[in-house]
C-alpha cells in the first residue's frame, strides 16, 4: 500500500508519471485488506464484546472523517468522501450481526458483493453521502475522489475473510501449523508494524506529501523568516 502511494504521489504531484498497469495490481491490495480485516474480527470477537467492536468500529470511521478533511485542504480536487477507513469502520460495525455466521458467512458473501456489481452499473449525478456508502455513484467518480470503497461489494469481502478466519481459526484457535519465525528480526519488525497499522495508515501519506513537496516548504517558510 505504501509502494503504491509513493509512486501514486510523484505521479500526481507531476514527478514521476505512473505506469497504468500498476493500477491492474492495485485493485488487489484491497482485496487482501479487507479479507484480513474479516480474519482479525474473527479474532477479536473472540476477547472482545460487541460494544468494544462497536466503539472501534466508531473510532476507524472517526480516522476516516479525518481523512476526509486532510484531504479536502491538500487534495481538493479528489478528497476522499467514503474510503477505505470509512468502509471498514461501518464493517466492523455490521460485523457483529453476521459474526455469529461463522463459516457460512463464505455463502452470504456472494450476495454482497453480487449487489456491488448490480449497484455498480447504476449511476446517479450528485448522490447523497448515504448512497455514495451503500455504492451509488457518477459515472466519473474517479475525477472528484482518489478513494472509494463502499459497503456494496467491500462489506462482503469483509465476510469472506470472517467465513474463513472462522475455519482457519475455529473458536479462536489456529486449525493450522505454521513455523515459530519470532527469532527472527524482520518478522518481529513487521509484527510491530502490523500493531500499529492505523496509525501508519493515518501518518504515511502526510509523510510522504511532506517530503515530496519540502522543497517548496522550505522556500516558503524562508519567504516568511525574511520578511
Amino acid at each position: 500500500m505504501i509502494a503504491f502511494h509513493i509512486l501514486w504521489d510523484l505521479d500526481y504531484y507531476g514527478l514521476s508519471p505512473l505506469d497504468q498497469q500498476v493500477y491492474g495490481f492495485a485493485q488487489y491490495v484491497p482485496m487482501m485488506f479487507f479479507s484480513i480485516v474479516g480474519i482479525c474480527l474473527v479474532l477479536s470477537s473472540q476477547h472482545k464484546k460487541p460494544w468494544q467492536l462497536i466503539t472501534r468500529g466508531f473510532l476507524i470511521f472517526g480516522a476516516g472523517m479525518v481523512i476526509t478533511a486532510v484531504t479536502m485542504v491538500f487534495l481538493p480536487d479528489k478528497p476522499v468522501t467514503f474510503g477505505v477507513l470509512h468502509c471498514i469502520g461501518v464493517s466492523i460495525i455490521l460485523s457483529t450481526i453476521f459474526i455469529r455466521f461463522k463459516a457460512y458467512n463464505i455463502l452470504i458473501a456472494p450476495v454482497f458483493i453480487l449487489i456491488g456489481i448490480i449497484i455498480n452499473g447504476h449511476y446517479v449525478e450528485n448522490p447523497a453521502l448515504w448512497q455514495l456508502a451503500l455504492g451509488v455513484h457518477p459515472q466519473d467518480l474517479w475525477r472528484y475522489t482518489v478513494d472509494y470503497f463502499p459497503v456494496f461489494p467491500w462489506f462482503g469481502v469483509t465476510l469472506f475473510g470472517m467465513g474463513l478466519g472462522s475455519i482457519l481459526y475455529k473458536d479462536g484457535k489456529r486449525q493450522f501449523k505454521f513455523p515459530d519465525l519470532t527469532p527472527y528480526l524482520p518478522v518481529r519488525i513487521m509484527s510491530a508494524l502490523g500493531k500499529k497499522s492505523l496509525l501508519i495508515y493515518l501518518v504515511h501519506q502526510p509523510l510522504l506529501i511532506g517530503m515530496i513537496k519540502l522543497p517548496q516548504i522550505i522556500s516558503v517558510l524562508s519567504g516568511i523568516l525574511s520578511l
